[in-house]
């Protein structure tokens, strides 16, 4: 069965071998070279066994099992990462960060900033975009774009998702690190296999050449517009950290084109940003002689439905966004 976003529909527990293992990659790496990187979270011991098993076998002391207490489990790590442990953290759901948020916005993203002269803190927190409902299937990643000293990364394939986690591990700071369910191993290309290399934060990548229209998008979207865009003639680009922004990359392309087009599967919060920023850094350079046509694509504002099929409708569609890109190019 496909939804309107012409994506085969989902299975609600469905899990993305590809980018999981592309994390565990860099979990383990890191493990070997630095012996403060623990994981933890709800259930850790068991999902390894599944997941890693060879972070398992090799680190069983690293690897913590804590209570079903997102709020106290993650208070939990940010402890330890003020005392120079580098936790990973899984809460696993998206929706559970609510929980969280007082740890995470109050005191770990903060830490850095205002503590000088103590070592700076490295922490991470892994969680997943489910297709689960109204309180399991929320995207909630624009609401920590909006806090000061957060990174937040969502990669959309492999690739992205093993070096994204390698600068995580290695540059100091407290990094949101998401993953999307949604995403299917089936449409992974061989090109974006993990290869070990970390991936600045605030770089986006270019997934493919065009002159006609820039469109944006991160995660899941990246995804879907890699088949939608295979035969246009507009070009595609990638976030891969929603925070930082890599601005200067997208200001120069929509120069060149001048249109620009985002997709995202939030309801707005990333593409209005993308869009305000590029605008205004291009009428700054340009001396306000210059506006981009610019549009936006993103998931209504609504509560997730419980049935997967209606889920599914809430993405940008194949026809809305090849329609948009069109009018953009007109």
């Amino acid at each position: 069965e496909t939804g309107m976003s012409g994506a085969k529909r989902a299975d609600p527990w469905f899990r993305n071998r590809g980018i999981r293992d592309g994390i565990h990659r860099a979990l383990h790496a890191r493990m070997r070279a630095d012996p403060s990187v623990f994981c933890m979270g709800e259930g850790s011991h068991m999902k390894m066994r599944f997941d890693a098993p060879a972070i398992l076998e090799e680190f069983p002391d690293r690897i913590l099992t804590l209570p079903i207490s997102e709020d106290g489990s993650n208070g939990f790590a940010v402890g330890l990462a003020l005392a120079g442990i580098k936790p990973v953290v899984d809460v696993i759901s998206s929706d559970f960060l609510y929980r969280c948020m007082d740890s995470i916005c109050n005191t770990i993203a903060k830490h850095n900033h205002v503590r000088p002269g103590r070592p700076p803190a490295t922490f991470v927190i892994r969680a997943e975009f489910m297709t689960g409902g109204p309180s399991t299937g929320q995207r909630v990643e624009s609401m920590f774009m909006h806090i000061p000293g957060l990174r937040v990364v969502i990669p959309s394939n492999p690739k992205d998702a093993c070096g994204l986690m390698l600068t995580a591990l290695t540059e100091p700071g407290a990094t949101v690190f998401f993953e999307d369910r949604m995403i299917e191993d089936s449409s992974t290309d061989p090109a974006d296999a993990p290869d070990d290399v970390p991936i600045p934060f605030g770089s986006a990548k270019v997934r493919k050449p065009g002159k006609k229209v820039t469109i944006v998008s991160y995660g899941l979207t990246t995804r879907l517009l890699d088949e939608i865009l295979r035969d246009t003639p507009y070009e595609h680009i990638d976030l891969r950290t929603l925070w930082p922004l890599d601005i200067d990359l997208l200001v120069s392309h929509v120069e060149e084109t001048s249109k620009l087009l985002v997709v995202e599967a939030d309801t707005g919060g990333i593409g209005a940003e993308v869009v305000t920023q590029v605008v205004e850094k291009i009428n700054q350079s340009r001396g306000y002689n210059f506006a981009p046509d610019v549009a936006r694509l993103t998931a209504p504002r609504v509560t997730i439905p419980a049935c997967r099929e209606l889920h599914d409708r809430l993405l940008p569609s194949r026809e809305q966004i090849l329609e948009a890109a069109r009018r953009l190019a007109r």
